[in-house]
């Protein structure tokens, strides 16, 4: 039996998957998925291989529990921007520059780059990621509806969410590529996707 190094065995497990989560995500950044081994990442945390399969089975598990982590704090941050009593454009333009400033950031790049390189995702993490992502989009749609409210002739707030998402995945791409100026590109977001709900 593995030395317990926390006052419960609930608290060394996940002591010991945030620090699994931290060195591979370190590593993927560094190295690319591909160039990482379970082997090399339990050996990071100070694990023997096998031990390692007693907190993830496999890289993408791995990389859906690295999802979480990074994604919880910005859940919980669009979560407060939608449910405030500002006024529904203000609450917009708070959840796109929130969101522009995380789509941009070196460690949400890593992870990105890190999920387009695993070959092998199972269907179980595929859906974690993507309940994670629809979460998220869920606080921009109640926003959305709060602004189209009394829209004659009525409108789908469902489309209307999936197209400033996609305003914002380009106001992103435009920032990461450095094809624009970050401040004429954020600018431009909040009144194109404004625009767009009026």
């Amino acid at each position: 039996m593995p030395k317990i190094t926390a006052d419960t065995v609930a608290e060394h497990i996940a002591r010991q998957e945030a620090a699994v989560i931290a060195a591979a995500s370190r590593l993927f950044a560094e190295r690319g998925v591909s160039q990482v081994s379970l082997a090399t990442i339990a050996s990071e945390v100070g694990l023997a291989r096998n031990s390692l399969y007693r907190y993830f089975p496999d890289k993408g598990h791995i990389l859906a529990a690295w999802f979480r982590a990074e994604l919880a704090p910005l859940q919980e941050a669009s979560t407060a921007i939608a449910t405030s009593d500002r006024p529904a454009d203000e609450r917009l333009e708070s959840w796109l520059l929130l969101h522009l400033e995380y789509l941009t950031a070196p460690e949400h790049q890593a992870m990105m780059s890190a999920a387009t390189e695993m070959s092998t995702v199972t269907d179980d993490v595929r859906a974690d990621i993507a309940e994670g992502h629809r979460d998220l989009y869920a606080t921009l749609g109640s926003i959305v509806v709060d602004l189209l409210g009394g829209a004659n002739p009525p409108r789908d707030g469902r489309v209307v969410t999936m197209l400033v998402t996609g305003l914002l995945r380009s106001a992103a791409d435009l920032v990461v590529a450095g094809g624009a100026d970050a401040d004429v590109v954020r600018d431009e977001l909040v009144r194109t996707a404004r625009a767009a709900v009026a």
